[in-house]
């Protein structure tokens, strides 16, 4: 398979344009409405869930260092259900609710509700060429990598920069309702995957773990992937 390198001028050679990713008109409005909206329905069961997670585990919340828009480091704020065998933590990690005190950090405005995966430095490491995609966003509670039923590294790196490209508040509110199906409703069509067609530019550096530049179909062959995407923080998507 032929690998088709791409030229960014005035920038490092292969490096994703930034222009506009990511965002459009009307974005951030969104992530403060539905973000207020979803806390204001949220909020009577955050308390017990402290309350009982802190009797259980020692521990109602936890911290997890992710890295955000511009490489600023954000602390993503969860509930303490990792590596807890308690039934409060189970039943709130089966639920999908340990990153409802993530909603705090889209009001504060260092995450969206649909954007990249948030990576930890050693992940955005990972990214090569790719970082500034990652880097021109704030990563998201969910996103498009989130509506593939498993997948390689670079799969998650070309979702990632995929959604930038595509984002638009029809593809927000599909991803937003294709989360809420895989919570609720598992097994039943998601909006979501239909997304997952079609090819971005893509260029991940090729050291050990990482992707080779190209187009990457999505779903077609990735080398050297490196395992599969880190979960993000809260809901099953970014653990340690």
């Amino acid at each position: 398979m032929s690998i088709a390198v791409l030229q960014a001028p005035d920038a490092e050679a292969g490096a994703m344009p930034t222009d506009r990713l990511g965002g459009y008109r009307g974005k951030r409005a969104l992530d403060l409405l539905a973000a207020a909206l979803l806390l204001a329905l949220t909020a009577p069961l955050m308390l017990p869930i402290w309350l009982l997670l802190r009797a259980e585990t020692g521990q109602g919340f936890a911290r997890r260092l992710r890295i955000g828009r511009g490489g600023r480091p954000i602390r993503c704020l969860v509930f303490h259900v990792e590596r807890c065998g308690g039934p409060v933590a189970l039943w709130v990690r089966c639920a999908g609710l340990s990153g409802l005190p993530l909603l705090w950090s889209v009001l504060r405005g260092e995450m969206s509700l649909v954007g990249p995966r948030p990576a930890t430095r050693a992940e955005l490491a990972r990214y090569g060429l790719a970082q500034s995609g990652y880097l021109a966003m704030r990563p998201g509670l969910t996103g498009l990598a989130d509506a593939r039923d498993g997948g390689r590294f670079c799969d998650r790196v070309h979702d990632d920069l995929r959604y930038g490209r595509i984002a638009s508040p029809r593809v927000d509110l599909g991803l937003i309702a294709a989360a809420l199906m895989r919570r609720w409703r598992p097994g039943r069509p998601q909006p979501g995957r239909a997304l997952l067609s079609g090819t971005v530019p893509l260029i991940v550096s090729s050291h050990s773990g990482s992707c080779r530049a190209g187009r990457h179909p999505s779903a077609g062959p990735c080398a050297a992937a490196g395992g599969r995407a880190a979960n993000r923080p809260g809901a099953g998507r970014a653990g340690n």
